[in-house]
């Protein structure tokens, strides 16, 4: 049956262009495949394996308006193909900043108007509990009530309270990224009851750009997404998604990249200043958050150069800030690295290159040291996108990684270390009560 099923194979080769296509595409000669695909659409235009993968061979090449027409032509086959609904929005998204014109830097007021102004507080990266790993161990009581006891607060006083969502919220959905006794693979799944806990918390926006986002698949992010959106919380990361708030009479946009195939590109600046260009051109103020930088106490500092984390590229997370800026960011909040790093001023802009862990409960921050340490970055904005004020609410992670207020401010101590030694001269200052100087008034 073997050898019978082998030479039907060979008598297809050289005479059906889709197989040699796929054969061609598997080896990495894309632009035969391409050719020998749309031979195959050609003599058969209803075969949609066929235009399928000529979709495929054409992201390979990143001709984002031809993967465009040839899944459209799929929607028109056969609507309820697989992964059409996942891959062809991202298609449609890249092809509408692939033919954004390059923006160059926009003028900025450096200095407040004194208008109307927003207040924006954010934490880092965010998981409420898992029992893939730890199994009831790895879940907080009732609704995660008590994870973020004292500095709720803090978030909940802002006009808009931001955080990295770490992982899907999810019940119940299989997750096939870890072995089951793999010691360096973490695959998250946070039941949506917690979404209680955010809620009560105040938060506004989440950003699901990040490496644990996919851990259930799109499944766990359709999840997350549905959950969120149930209790008014908006989200974005998955690529194409930009959450738009409002607040007195202006509108905020929030753009959020990653090193993944899932979202916006960390690596890719063109693409992360067209993303926030046409975010700049429908919102008064632009926060870009980014889940980019090597990870651990051995990654505090910003190398000025792309970073490596477990053989993935994690992009140049310093220029990337200053193309975001120099696009039309009024505020950059940085998280990925699991400890603190440094804050500077950009062109009367707040750059924050990472905030640590805000909550890993039973997972990841439950140790102390630098990966224990952690804030709450407070940011007043004008609504010029000028920096008004900024205030560092020290965290400290518990036993069980839960974000509690820090008395010793041992984060003030560390941004001032990082500040001054990655940027002397746009770097913060932070004093012992945590209001940011920056400038002049260093």
């Amino acid at each position: 049956m073997t050898l019978l099923l082998l030479l039907a194979g060979l008598a297809l080769a050289g005479e059906d262009p889709y197989f040699d296509g796929l054969v061609a595409l598997k080896a990495g000669e894309i632009e035969r495949a391409e050719a020998l695909l749309e031979q195959a659409v050609e003599a058969t235009p209803d075969r949609v394996e066929a235009w399928w993968e000529l979709g495929w061979a054409r992201w390979r090449q990143e001709d984002w308006a031809g993967v465009v027409a040839a899944w459209e032509r799929v929607a028109v086959l056969a609507p309820d193909h697989p992964d059409l609904g996942e891959h062809l929005p991202t298609a449609r998204a890249r092809a509408a900043l692939a033919a954004a014109p390059a923006p160059g830097p926009v003028p900025v007021a450096e200095a407040p108007s004194g208008g109307r102004t927003v207040t924006f507080a954010a934490g880092g990266d965010t998981m409420m509990g898992t029992a893939l790993r730890k199994g009831a161990a790895g879940l907080a009581e009732g609704n995660g009530e008590a994870l973020f006891t004292g500095v709720d607060g803090w978030l909940r006083a802002a006009d808009v309270a931001f955080l990295n969502l770490e992982g899907p919220l999810a019940d119940d959905l299989p997750q096939t990224k870890c072995g089951p006794n793999s010691k360096h693979c973490y695959a998250f799944s946070t039941p949506t009851r917690y979404r209680a806990a955010l809620v009560d918390m105040g938060v506004d926006v989440a950003s699901l750009a990040n490496n644990h986002a996919m851990d259930l698949g799109m499944a766990g992010m359709e999840s997350t997404m549905r959950t969120l959106d149930e209790v008014g919380i908006a989200h974005a990361g998955r690529y194409g998604d930009t959450a738009y708030l409002e607040r007195d009479g202006l509108t905020i946009a929030v753009v959020a990249a990653h090193s993944g195939s899932c979202c916006l590109n960390v690596n890719d600046l063109d693409e992360v200043r067209a993303a926030v260009a046409q975010a700049d051109a429908n919102a008064d103020l632009v926060v870009l958050s980014f889940h980019g930088g090597a990870e651990g106490a051995d990654h505090r500092h910003v190398p000025g150069q792309v970073e490596i984390a477990w053989g993935e590229r994690r992009g140049d997370v310093n220029a990337l800030a200053h193309a975001a800026v120099d696009a039309g960011a009024d505020l950059v909040l940085g998280h990925g690295p699991h400890v603190l790093r440094a804050m500077e001023v950009y062109r009367g802009r707040l750059v924050v290159y990472s905030m640590g862990n805000f909550c890993g409960y039973n997972q990841f921050g439950t140790e102390g040291g630098y990966g224990g340490t952690s804030m709450v970055v407070e940011a007043t904005l004008d609504e010029n996108g000028a920096l008004v004020r900024a205030t560092v609410h020290a965290v400290a992670l518990d036993s069980l990684a839960r974000p509690r207020p820090d008395p010793t401010g041992a984060a003030h101590a560390q941004v001032n270390e990082l500040s001054a030694a990655d940027f002397p001269e746009t770097g913060v200052r932070v004093d012992p009560d945590g209001a940011v100087r920056w400038g002049a008034a260093r």
